[in-house]
């Protein structure tokens, strides 16, 4: 800690650095092995791309907020951020990457590559490590999971969409939504059920928060206990 002082960081600041980082290494990895790969460089049509750079560049100006003050993103950013990951980790590990599951893709070579495990594991477990330990504490409304639909929804268009108007090996980016091997009437089962269960884990996360906000504010005595404990500790201007 006493490094970290020294350094200018407190360790909220310092762990979402790390998280930028791990973020913009995984994203630049994949931008690379797209390029370097036979064929077009398709890496931006995924989610998984889409969402981390999402999550990166939230966290790099939550950093940047903690390093030198400036305007840090709002809690309702920060949240919609948080729940992109999770959306991309869960998606990946409990559908695309598990023979138990019937969208399981046997690409066992790039599953795991090292690109892989800082976008599809890393950065959303950091992401939600970040949620419980540093909030948002009780800012957010059960509303604002219903807001945060907005993005998955349209990205969902957007790959049905160009699907409609592309061939090759992507035209579908993922398998739930493959025309060319699914119904009509299955793909939009998939959307709905998908469309349900991030609109439930967009509540769960506003809950833990004003749970986990809750519990510390009955340890620090009160509300206004609580909110001085939380606030980040100003910079030293010098």
């Amino acid at each position: 800690m006493a490094v970290l002082k020294r350094a200018g960081l407190d360790g909220r600041t310092a762990f979402r650095s790390l998280l930028f980082l791990v973020g913009a290494a995984g994203l630049s990895g994949e931008a690379y092995s797209s390029i370097a790969d036979p064929g077009p460089a398709d890496f931006w049509i995924y989610f998984t791309f889409q969402s981390n750079l999402i999550l990166a560049v939230c966290f790099g100006a939550l950093a940047w907020s903690g390093l030198r003050g400036g305007r840090a993103p709002s809690p309702v950013v920060k949240g919609a951020a948080t729940l992109y990951a999770l959306i991309t980790g869960l998606v990946f590990n409990l559908l695309l990457a598990n023979p138990a599951s019937p969208f399981y893709t046997v690409q066992e070579e790039s599953h795991y590559q090292w690109d892989s495990v800082l976008l599809h594991v890393l950065a959303p477990l950091m992401a939600l490590a970040d949620w419980l330990l540093f909030g948002p504490r009780g800012q957010l409304r059960g509303r604002h999971a219903l807001y945060w639909l907005g993005y998955p929804l349209g990205y969902l268009g957007f790959a049905l969409i160009r699907g409609a108007m592309v061939g090759g090996n992507t035209r579908y980016p993922y398998p739930f939504l493959d025309l060319t091997q699914h119904s009509g009437l299955m793909v939009t089962v998939n959307c709905v059920c998908l469309a349900a269960f991030f609109y439930l884990l967009g509540l769960g996360l506003t809950a833990v928060d004003r749970l986990v906000g809750r519990r510390e504010e009955r340890r620090a005595g009160g509300p206004d206990e609580a909110r001085a404990v939380l606030e980040p500790v100003p910079a030293d201007p010098s």
